[in-house]
């Protein structure tokens, strides 16, 4: 009976091969809070864009930390919404189950309609807070710290909180918490706590510009995966159901997925189905993923198609320039010149495709496309 596709594009992976150097990074601050109860004083924010893997990462994250008996609230930063009041409505949902309970449920409560300007409730329209970020911000700490102390009271590590999409998240809920964790870092006897996210290219713009003294962040780009990873993610998946993939068929799928993530996944799938869903035992061969290839290349022009159609007329104006100039580690006054402007004029669209995740600032006064083959889609289709 042909087998279900170990492979999963567009979907939140369940490993993320090639992160070595990161998940030693999370089991590291894992043993901080965990063995010595400390707080981690720096919130980190892994950005890339789009299929890089980020949200899989941070999935990954969350399982390190809860294998060291370390409490985890997971967000979703969504425009519109405030962050803040979000994170401490799912706090809820750690609080131990303690005498303490209604005590903690309660705090929470107050904290939140303090902060949001109302609960936190489907349906119930929420407006902006109006309190200043230092008195936010302290109220939140407060909410952190005497959570923290419940769960270690019975019997739990720490908390860790995990924000997907940070680049989302409204600026007054970016100073809150920026000013909660700055007097946490200070305080005489800090929670075992961390703070830790994930978002597009456009994060450090959107906070930096939130947050005045935003060196509590710690920015980290994450790049594609390296040659092995990629391989891992081909061959692995397929072995714990009892299909090996030849070498050969290894080598061709990582050189045409070229480290993102994303293509990795299609790869793999277009060389499944393309196998015939193969029983234990069953092989996938070069001819495979060759003729797999036709499914990959049609994905990743939807991909293309749907970023294209997305950009207004300035945007595709500022695409096509970045295309010409090659794609790649483009200089802004270079694609300035291209269309006969300057590198003011260009701020606008440039910053709004950075936010999307489709270019990336790849060093100051540069710009790269996120997404490998989407040089050669404009050029041939970008009209």
């Amino acid at each position: 009976m042909p087998q279900p596709s170990p492979y999963t594009p567009g979907v939140v992976a369940k490993t993320v091969p090639g992160r070595t150097a990161q998940l030693a990074f999370y089991e590291e601050r894992a043993q901080l809070i965990a063995q010595l109860g400390q707080f981690i004083g720096s919130v980190r924010v892994d950005y890339a864009a789009r299929g890089v893997g980020k949200t899989s990462l941070l999935r990954e994250a969350q399982r390190v930390f809860e294998r060291h008996g370390i409490e985890t609230v997971w967000v979703t930063a969504v425009e519109g919404e405030i962050l803040a009041a979000s994170i401490l409505e799912e706090m809820r949902k750690v609080l131990p189950k303690t005498k303490r309970l209604d005590e903690l449920a309660g705090l929470i409560d107050s904290a939140t309609i303090t902060i949001g300007g109302g609960p936190v409730r489907a349906g119930v329209t929420i407006k902006p807070a109006h309190q200043k970020a230092p008195a936010a911000g302290k109220v939140f700490m407060s909410v952190v710290t005497d959570v923290v102390g419940a769960i270690r009271e019975a019997g739990g590590a720490g908390l860790v909180i995990l924000i997907d999409e940070i680049q989302a998240g409204d600026k007054p809920s970016l100073r809150a918490v920026s000013v909660a964790w700055q007097e946490l870092a200070s305080a005489k006897e800090p929670p075992a706590a961390g703070l830790f996210s994930v978002g597009l290219p456009g994060s450090h713009d959107h906070i930096t510009s939130a947050v005045t003294f935003s060196e509590r962040f710690d920015f980290t780009e994450l790049f594609g995966i390296d040659e092995g990873g990629a391989a891992t993610a081909l061959y692995k998946p397929a072995a714990d159901i009892g299909v090996t993939w030849e070498q050969e068929a290894v080598i061709a799928g990582v050189k045409a997925a070229q480290g993102y993530p994303y293509k990795v996944q299609l790869v793999g799938e277009g060389a499944w189905v393309a196998a015939g869903r193969p029983d234990p035992r069953g092989r996938i061969t070069l001819g495979h993923v060759e003729a797999g290839i036709t499914y990959v290349d049609e994905k990743m022009r939807s991909l293309f198609s749907a970023r294209w159609r997305n950009a207004s007329t300035k945007q595709r104006e500022l695409l096509r320039a970045i295309a010409v100039l090659g794609g790649v580690d483009v200089k802004r006054e270079d694609v300035a010149a291209h269309l006969g402007t300057t590198t003011q004029a260009i701020s606008v669209p440039r910053d709004r495709l950075l936010s999307k995740g489709i270019i990336d600032a790849t060093r100051h006064g540069r710009l790269s496309f996120t997404v490998p083959g989407f040089t050669e889609y404009i050029l041939e289709h970008g009209e």
